[in-house]
């Protein structure tokens, strides 16, 4: 009987510590206490301070994701063989059961379901940020890779920034049904994040480069990223940019082209 009584005191703390500590994770979940844009429980996690507004997680004011840890993702730069990214003979050879021929040989390339690559870059305001954190929060999530000597590129940034389409819609790829894109990123209702991997010289891309695209169209919803080693368009196998591609609030790609925006935009548009 000592024994059983033992083991319904110990159940009964038990489920109580289990209630507060889900009571007290709920307070974080719901609580801003600083006013800053972040939870109590994003800062704890990320370890800003929750009662200091000038302790701030990222100064772009980025989502940041307490659960990022459970994204399966491929981490960058990745190791060879059979991750994506790697020389294959075929579909064997690759972890994602995907080798697609190319001009220069064979290569392990991500495909639609694939999560996106765990990547970190430096932003326009000098921040690393983990593009993980975009993660769970929702939103669909458009993904462009590109360079500063890239014309597309620039007219691209230059919609997004003014919503004049007058030079870009001299590409023959371009369709009016794009411009609801822009609308859609200035509301808040998808994420767009570019990652730029060559200036202006086709040199490696950093800080300055990011921050002067940033101050040259600048649109406070979209996250510039520097990928200085180019690990994004080898990860994806870029073969034109801009390239852009659409994933879930998962991280999942909904699309895998290689170059161009058509099928990630058409998605968004409503042309697919």
């Amino acid at each position: 009987m000592i024994t059983s009584h033992k083991i319904l005191f110990l159940f009964f703390i038990t489920f109580q510590f289990c209630q507060q500590s889900e009571l007290d994770y709920n307070i974080l979940a719901n609580n801003d206490t600083d006013s800053d844009g972040y939870t109590d429980l994003q800062e704890q996690h990320a370890g800003s301070d929750p009662y200091d507004s000038l302790s701030i997680i990222y100064q772009g004011g980025w989502p940041y994701n307490v659960e990022k840890e459970q994204i399966l993702g491929q981490e960058l730069p990745f190791t060879c063989p059979n991750n994506i990214g790697c020389e294959c003979n075929d579909d064997n050879e690759c972890s994602n059961s995907n080798c697609t021929p190319m001009p220069s040989g064979g290569y392990c390339t991500p495909k639609v379901g694939d999560t996106f690559a765990h990547f970190y870059g430096v932003d326009q305001y000098g921040e690393m940020v983990d593009i993980y954190d975009f993660a769970n929060q929702g939103k669909m999530i458009l993904i462009e890779f590109g360079a500063v000597w890239c014309n597309p590129c620039n007219q691209l940034s230059a919609f997004f920034h003014n919503g004049n389409t007058q030079e870009i819609e001299k590409n023959v790829w371009w369709k009016d049904e794009y411009k609801q894109i822009k609308n859609k990123i200035d509301s808040g209702e998808i994420f767009f994040i570019t990652v730029l991997y060559q200036d202006e010289s086709r040199n490696s891309a950093g800080y300055e480069t990011v921050k002067n695209w940033h101050e040259k169209y600048p649109n406070n919803n979209i996250a510039v990223l520097a990928d200085q080693y180019k690990d994004l368009p080898l990860w994806m196998k870029s073969t034109g940019y801009p390239c852009i591609n659409l994933l879930d609030e998962n991280m999942k790609l909904l699309t895998d082209t290689q170059r161009g925006l058509a099928p990630a935009f058409n998605i968004l548009s409503g042309l697919k």
